[in-house]
């Protein structure tokens, strides 16, 4: 372990380990993609079922719920949908209800599966600290 002349060089190591444990491990990755996902499931697609015998109803193609990318960033990773369809953000869309080009009942009704993803996180704070802790031991830290 390296040495540190002050507090600030061991908090910035100790910022950096915990990203690169983020990066490397799957604990918190899986823990915000499953809830991400079970609100497209909650939110979105148990709200509205397409028509089948409306040729005009949209047809699920299922690629929101699989849409998930993780990127890195400055302060450590980011976790978002990325679905779109000829070059539109589906996502926000659906989140805002607004940009749609069909008419339906959802058409300017908000489903926000991102905003209640992100509140079910917050209130599983410590869960999301175990998580987080899970990545760091996997990545070799012996955190408590």
């Amino acid at each position: 372990m390296p040495t540190f002349s002050n507090m600030k060089q061991l908090e910035q190591y100790v910022n950096q380990m915990a990203k690169d444990s983020m990066l490397k491990g799957n604990s918190v990755k899986n823990m915000v993609i499953d809830t991400g996902e079970r609100h497209v499931q909650s939110d979105v697609y148990d709200v509205y079922s397409p028509d089948p015998n409306n040729p005009k109803s949209y047809k699920r193609t299922g690629l929101l719920k699989e849409s998930w990318e993780v990127e890195e960033t400055l302060n450590g990773i980011e976790i978002y949908n990325s679905r779109e369809d000829e070059g539109r953000n589906i996502p926000e869309i659906i989140e805002t209800g607004k940009g749609y080009q069909f008419d339906f009942e959802y058409n300017g009704k908000p489903r926000p599966f991102i905003e209640n993803t992100r509140e079910e996180l917050r209130r599983r704070e410590s869960e999301l600290t175990d998580a987080l802790r899970q990545d760091m031991k996997s990545n070799g830290f012996n955190v408590k």
